[in-house]
C-alpha cells in the first residue's frame, strides 16, 4: 500500500497511529525514530497492513502480471497503483471530498509533530505543500511520484517510465484494486459509507 491508502486506513485512529502509518517507510531514511509509544503503534499498524497486502493472493497476481525487467518492481508498481485507483474513486470510500479529507489528516499530523524533534515534520510540510496524496490520480502525478521513488538510489531510476507500464495493465489492476480494497477496510476495520455517484472523472488511458 501507498501513502494515501496507508492514510485512509488510519480513519478513526489518533493522530499519532496515522503519523506512524503514514510515515514508517521514512524512519529509517531519514534517520529518525519513533516520537512514543502511539507513533510506534502506528508503524506496527502500516507493518501489518503491508504484510496482508504481500500475502494477499490477488495483488500477489498482480504483482506476477509484470513482465521482466519490471515484475521486479511489481510491488511499488502496484502499491503505487491503488492509490491511483483510490484517488480515482474517493467519493465510493469517504463522504468526505479527498482534498479536504487530506488537508484535515495533515493538519493533524502537523499538530502532532510540531513539538517533537524529528526530521518528519519537514517531510509531511512537504507531503502538503507539494501535493503528494492529491495527485496519484493524474498521469502527471504518477510519473512525478514515480520519479520520487527513482531518485532513491541508481538501481530504482529504472522505475522512471513506470506510469506506462500502468497503463498497459490498467484493467487487469483496477480489477484486483476492486476486489483487495473493500477486503483491506474490513480486515483493518473500516466499513464502507453508503454508496456516493459514479465517478466523474474522465476515464481516459494514462499517458506520459
Amino acid at each position: 500500500m501507498n501513502l494515501l491508502a496507508h492514510l485512509h486506513l488510519s480513519d478513526g485512529r489518533p493522530a499519532a497511529v496515522a503519523a506512524g502509518n503514514l510515515l514508517a517507510d521514512y524512519l529509517r531514511r531519514l534517520g529518525a525514530d519513533a516520537p512514543d509509544g502511539d507513533f510506534a503503534a502506528g508503524v506496527r499498524l502500516h507493518r501489518a497492513i503491508d504484510a496482508f497486502a504481500d500475502a494477499h493472493p490477488v495483488l500477489r497476481a498482480a504483482r506476477a502480471g509484470f513482465a521482466p525487467p519490471w515484475r521486479r518492481w511489481g510491488g511499488i508498481l502496484v502499491d503505487v497503483a491503488c492509490d491511483f485507483f483510490l484517488t480515482r474513486a474517493w467519493p465510493r470510500y469517504s463522504s468526505v471530498p479527498l482534498r479536504d479529507y487530506v488537508a484535515a489528516r495533515l493538519a493533524e499530523i502537523q499538530r502532532y509533530l510540531q513539538d517533537r524533534p524529528t526530521p518528519l515534520a519537514p517531510l509531511v510540510d512537504r507531503l502538503l505543500a507539494e501535493e503528494w496524496l492529491l495527485s496519484y490520480g493524474s498521469p502527471e502525478g504518477l510519473r512525478l511520484a514515480f520519479d520520487r521513488v527513482a531518485r532513491r538510489s541508481p538501481a530504482a531510476a529504472a522505475l522512471r517510465g513506470a506510469e506506462r507500464e500502468i497503463d498497459r495493465h490498467r484493467k487487469a489492476l483496477q480489477a484486483a484494486f476492486d476486489e483487495f480494497y473493500p477486503q483491506i477496510l474490513v480486515r483493518f476495520e473500516r466499513t464502507l459509507p453508503p454508496a456516493a455517484p459514479p465517478e466523474t472523472q474522465s476515464p481516459s488511458a494514462i499517458s506520459p
